[in-house]
């Protein structure tokens, strides 16, 4: 009964909204309904960008103070690994439900890649590797 009544409430408003004027589903009453869905698109697309730029708790990761969260990768329900930057020091976080966990202090490192390359060919650069990586290895011995 409750939904015959909406029902005949929902018919009676739109013919009366529409009594004089021009009929509902006409070209131009479709432009001005897509117009006015693109404005209140927009309107809230401008506060969603205000409010990410402004609220601090939105806009993690690009904070310009000492910690900044680079990564964070979700493993099961409440359980994620977390990489964060301090004062230049990189350190891997295990979080879980009610606790914080230190994995790895990950040190700074220049490797070839990110070093200034140079005039050399790859087959040189290879080898410079090899005997890098083996002079670390028999200096760990």
């Amino acid at each position: 009964m409750r939904i015959f009544l909406v029902f005949i409430i929902f018919c009676l408003s739109a013919t009366s909204a529409f009594a004089g004027t021009e009929s509902p589903f006409s070209l131009s009453a479709m432009f001005r309904l897509f117009w006015g869905l693109i404005i209140v698109f927009g309107v809230l697309l401008l506060v969603y960008a205000l409010a990410k730029k402004k609220l601090s708790f939105l806009n993690t990761g690009h904070g310009k103070g000492a910690i900044t969260i680079i990564e964070t990768r979700h493993l099961m329900p409440r359980k994620s690994l977390c990489l964060v930057k301090v004062h230049g020091q990189e350190f891997l976080l295990g979080l879980g439900n009610d606790q914080i966990n230190l994995i790895a202090a990950i040190e700074p490192c220049l490797t070839a890649a990110t070093q200034a390359p140079d005039n050399k060919n790859f087959a040189t650069v290879i080898e410079d590797a090899k005997t890098a990586a083996l002079d670390k290895h028999d200096n760990t011995r």
